[in-house]
């Protein structure tokens, strides 16, 4: 019996250890209650033992994603084990086998660029026209007219740049944070498992249709929004303008555009930091169809808060709403949100975007200015057609840009007249799924 309590606790800590790796934090006290929690629960009641160590080592919602993962990974069967280290092995000689080959044609007079080793497998993985294009600007940059040896810094990190470019153009995520190889071979396979099922996860949640997300996943729907609006706001502030004012070196076009004149530095370009944020104005239908759509896409705006000047937002179905206190209470979303739908008067109702538009133009003129930008949620299904085409075209000459995420698929489209009519007077953007969303938030505030 002192054999098995040993054994246990052995294992206990590993768990401890292993999501301390993921980032949650969890105290030694915390690992005392869990030890003491496990003693009252029957050992061989999987469930049982993963109630008590959610409840005595969790505090943040946040990481429960992060708790049932690894609960599942590290507890799994022997054999589950053994294959899932056998992977790992050979994804670490997959990646060591990409990072040899990004070394060999990544060069500079015949020096391998100074790469980050996530950079060198993303450049094994490009499409070989864009390793082409690569290494044929390396070749002509290395054998240029007065290029010189310490001109590799500033090569590498146009290479740098280039890699970035395509990572975000075809929406490759770096190495997740927290991640990192520690040594320990068992430690990294368990690592690796947890991370490839969170990503898999993840990816579910993001190309499928919203209205379709099951009741059970809307609290993973909520991490995953924290998360990519956190980051895209993050972005957004840090975004830097080009400028002719001796501000901050512009590295990228400081090289091109001295590529003529045979990578001597005779003339520095320059960028400054983003002065003007833009103003939006949310406008989300919440009729019958629409509520699940609009709420997504609340939480996902208002992640952004930080990095936009201000965020009006209204609902509308027969008539428009504006809910902009609600959110100014600094209660929780998913609080606020209750609250939104307990108090409106239209919430699940028929769509009259007419009425909405007219109401915005009417009684807020005051936040329709040449920096705000106006985004409806909609999929175009509303009475007056006509009607509400002609007040759209008037607000759209009142503002800098009116953008309308279509909930409707894009094959869908030319079934419906309203879509052709509406289409004329927005930039109107296919907007179903999650990874829509981020695609189209990330294009208009970051191009």
């Amino acid at each position: 019996m002192t054999g098995t309590k040993g054994y246990f606790e052995h294992n206990l800590v590993k768990f401890t250890h292993l999501l301390r790796q993921l980032g949650v934090r969890v105290s030694s006290a915390e690992v005392v209650d869990a030890l003491a929690a496990l003693q009252q629960v029957p050992l061989m009641d999987r469930g049982a033992v993963r109630a008590a160590l959610r409840a005595t080592l969790v505090k943040d919602t946040n990481n429960l994603a992060l708790f049932e993962q690894a609960f599942k990974t590290f507890f799994a069967p022997p054999e589950q084990k053994i294959r899932h280290q056998e992977e790992h092995r050979r994804a670490i000689q997959e990646r060591q086998e990409q990072v040899r080959q990004a070394e060999t044609e990544l060069t500079f007079q015949g020096r391998s660029l100074d790469l980050s080793e996530d950079d060198k497998v993303f450049y094994a993985n490009l499409d070989p026209a864009q390793k082409t294009r690569l290494q044929e600007f390396l070749h002509k940059t290395s054998t240029g007219k007065n290029v010189e040896a310490n001109f590799e810094p500033l090569v590498a990190n146009l290479v740098r740049s280039h890699l970035e470019y395509w990572r975000r153009r075809m929406d490759q995520p770096r190495t997740a944070a927290g991640l990192e190889p520690t040594g320990d071979d068992e430690m990294d396979a368990l690592l690796s498992g947890i991370s490839n099922e969170l990503t898999r996860e993840q990816a579910l949640l993001l190309y499928q249709d919203m209205k379709n997300i099951a009741e059970q996943d809307l609290p993973k729907v909520a991490r995953v929004i924290r998360r990519l609006s956190r980051k895209l706001a993050t972005r957004i502030s840090r975004r830097y303008r080009r400028s002719n004012k001796v501000a901050r070196v512009d590295l990228r076009r400081t090289i091109r555009c001295n590529l003529a004149k045979g990578g001597t530095l005779l003339e520095l370009k320059y960028k400054q930091k983003r002065v003007q944020k833009p103003k939006l104005v949310l406008v989300c239908d919440v009729s019958g169809s629409m509520a699940r759509y609009a709420t997504f896409v609340l939480q996902f705006i208002y992640g952004l808060a930080g990095a936009v000047r201000s965020i009006e937002s209204f609902v509308f179905a027969e008539e428009l709403e504006r809910v902009t206190p609600f959110f100014r209470l600094r209660r929780s979303f998913e609080e606020t949100m209750s609250e939104v739908m307990q108090g409106s008067q239209v919430w699940g109702e028929g769509t009259n975007l007419l009425v909405a538009v007219t109401s915005l133009l009417e009684g807020y003129r005051h936040l329709l200015t040449s920096n705000t930008v106006v985004i409806i949620v909609s999929d175009t299904k509303t009475v007056a057609v006509e009607e509400a085409a002609d007040r759209l075209r008037y607000l759209r000459c009142h503002v800098k840009e009116v953008i309308w995420l279509n909930t409707l698929p894009g094959a869908e489209w030319p079934k419906y007249h309203s879509v052709e009519a509406f289409r004329s007077q927005s930039l109107m953007l296919e907007c179903n799924t999650l990874y829509h969303l981020e695609r189209i938030l990330r294009h208009q505030f970051l191009h």
